[in-house]
């Protein structure tokens, strides 16, 4: 499947996308109000809450950089991490 990625996923994957992607994190940093919007609006390019994680890279980024204020997925993944867990730090 060229041009896809594919993410080992499960329960514990799906549950820390949850716990990373705050209402306040997605209201701040992108379009929508939460990360369920979110996953509604992606739902086309992205398998959500499978065994996997499957979608076409390019289209997806491109869906992130017009709905975000990221250039990928990657790094909207890691800016919320970053967000998230140094607040429990602090």
């Amino acid at each position: 499947m060229d041009g896809y990625i594919r993410v080992k996923a499960g329960k514990e994957f799906w549950d820390i996308l949850d716990i990373i992607f705050t209402d306040e994190f997605m209201q701040k940093h992108t379009n929508f109000e939460s990360f369920e919007y979110f996953r509604y609006s992606s739902a086309v390019m992205c398998n959500w809450g499978g065994e996997y994680m499957i979608y076409p890279e390019t289209v997806f980024n491109n869906f992130v950089i017009e709905s975000t204020e990221f250039q990928t997925w990657d790094e909207m993944v890691m800016k919320a991490a970053d967000e998230r867990f140094a607040k429990e730090k602090q």
